[in-house]
């Protein structure tokens, strides 16, 4: 075959053409990737693909290995797909995006959608500590702070946990994330409630608790911050208290916060009628991320990409209450 001869007449040919005119004026040869992308053509006009959106159905029909196939065969294809979908949603088409293809595999994001997210704040609210000390009582006020600031500035659980209070501005809402993933530096920034919030909880802990420590989130040991076991533990605590827990084959992890975070974003930027494509590169950038791809990737992979959102700022009363300043 030769590849300048083929035309391609699927209901993708169109996006597939711009996309090789693309990769051309990059520089890129792009041979292989469109020779597999006429057999994607060929196979489209085979199932009789009409509708031009590349859903999870028609990737897993697409990524199925054949029995004269090798993995590392299968990897060039999906490859080929995933860049094809990742250029139609840079136009605004909401296709889905596969996996880069690894021979491992991985759990499918879980996000918690608004009542879990009500339920498992209000169940970190009510929470009241076994033993009645101040170290625990102490701890039970940080869980609560800790979880709010993971969601609402979307933050990693390490990036959050070590947060250290001279890379907070306060007065300006913002923070420095240092050496997150990547080993960048990066700033993010804090609501205002949410700046409230956290200088009461500080207020508090060093005039109630007489804790003083150059961490947000300090353990026992002041020197040291909250362990990802205690934090991961005390996240399915408060999770396996909502009723939602019960019914649920998956359940959360605490990184669900931060894909809560980037879900509602996007759909946010959705309902306002706000081009996806041209925020996507500061989104990218405030979660860490080391490219739109994975952002993109980030939303697409989550099960549905359902909206969270039903009405605007449904969720803030109950996700920044009002400060306790009881300091006896």
């Amino acid at each position: 075959m030769i590849l300048d001869q083929y035309e391609f007449r699927s209901c993708f040919a169109g996006y597939i053409s711009q996309l090789i005119t693309q990769k051309h004026d990059e520089g890129f040869l792009y041979d292989s990737a469109k020779y597999i992308l006429i057999q994607f053509d060929k196979f489209c006009l085979q199932k009789e693909i009409i509708n031009p959106i590349i859903t999870k159905e028609l990737a897993l029909a697409w990524g199925t290995i054949r029995t004269t196939e090798t993995r590392v065969t299968l990897g060039g294809r999906m490859s080929a797909l995933r860049q094809l979908s990742l250029y139609m949603c840079s136009l605004g088409i909401d296709c889905y995006i596969p996996a880069r293809f690894s021979s491992k595999s991985y759990k499918v994001a879980y996000v918690m959608n608004e009542e879990e997210i009500h339920a498992f704040f209000e169940e970190a609210d009510s929470y009241i500590p076994g033993i009645n000390a101040d170290r625990f009582n102490c701890l039970a006020l940080e869980y609560k702070i800790l979880f709010r600031v993971i969601f609402c500035c979307g933050l990693r659980v390490s990036e959050a946990r070590k947060l250290e209070i001279k890379d907070i501005n306060f007065p300006k809402g913002r923070a420095v994330i240092r050496q997150s993933k990547g080993r960048r530096d990066r700033i993010v920034f804090i609501p205002d409630d949410l700046s409230i919030l956290c200088k009461g909880y500080l207020d508090l802990i060093q005039k109630k608790y007489g804790i003083h420590s150059e961490l947000l989130f300090p353990s026992a040991d002041p020197e040291k911050p909250l362990q990802v076991a205690s934090i991961n533990k005390k996240f399915h605590d408060f999770w396996n208290r909502t009723r939602f827990s019960i019914n649920h084959t998956k359940e959360p992890t605490v990184h669900s916060l931060r894909y809560s975070f980037v879900v509602i974003r996007m759909n946010k930027w959705m309902e306002q009628g706000i081009e996806l494509n041209g925020m996507m590169p500061y989104l990218s950038k405030y979660l860490g991320h080391a490219s739109v791809d994975d952002t993109f990737y980030y939303y697409h992979q989550i099960e549905s990409a359902f909206k969270i959102i039903r009405r605007k700022d449904s969720v803030s009363t109950i996700i920044i209450p009002e400060v306790d300043r009881d300091e006896n």
